[in-house]
């Protein structure tokens, strides 16, 4: 007999204990494929932390634990060893965890405030956070002396040179704040 062979036959005893409810056949293929498992769902969780690997790890095991008799009963050891079938497993854990997540964006969007979706934001609302970014002196400025608002009592007294840099500055941050917010 081939070492694939023994892998094979102590793969089915391992399978054949997990079956039957025996603890020590759980600890040994646990024991034996969680760390590889770990590592194969870090790799396709692409660049989740290990944390997440071990969430997804957890409930891989969890599902095998609840649920032994209708999972191991869909292993087929033709298609491939115990490790290809818990990666399988993981995949469509990992796979649901990313659908889910989507739905979840889906409608947190759906549900969110008329005023936080850009295409229904009125120009005031923006104009509103835009000042908010600014100084005092910067919106003073900007209210006064490029938007012309009589309330802040027509032009500041700001020499030609201030003038200068606080409508560059102005302009600058709101076109970072345009582009942030595109």
């Amino acid at each position: 007999m081939g070492p694939v062979s023994d892998s094979r036959a102590e793969e089915a005893r391992l399978l054949e204990g997990c079956l039957r409810g025996e603890n020590d056949a759980w600890k040994a293929v646990f024991k034996n494929y969680h760390p590889k498992l770990v590592a194969y769902i870090a790799v396709m969780s692409q660049g989740g932390s290990g944390e997440q690997a071990e969430e997804v790890a957890a409930a891989v095991w969890c599902a095998l634990w609840c649920g032994a008799s209708t999972h191991f009963g869909r292993y087929d050891p033709r298609a491939g060893g115990l490790l290809k079938y818990f990666k399988s497993l993981a995949r469509g854990e990992i796979w649901r965890r990313r659908r889910s997540e989507r739905s979840r964006r889906f409608r947190e969007c759906k549900a969110a405030r008329s005023e936080s979706t850009r295409d229904e934001v009125g120009r005031g609302l923006v104009l509103q956070e835009f000042l908010a970014t600014l100084t005092p002196r910067e919106r003073e400025f900007c209210m006064s002396i490029l938007m012309s608002v009589s309330e802040f009592g027509g032009r500041a007294e700001v020499s030609t040179c201030n003038e200068w840099k606080l409508r560059s500055r102005v302009m600058k941050k709101f076109r970072t704040y345009m582009l942030q917010n595109n």
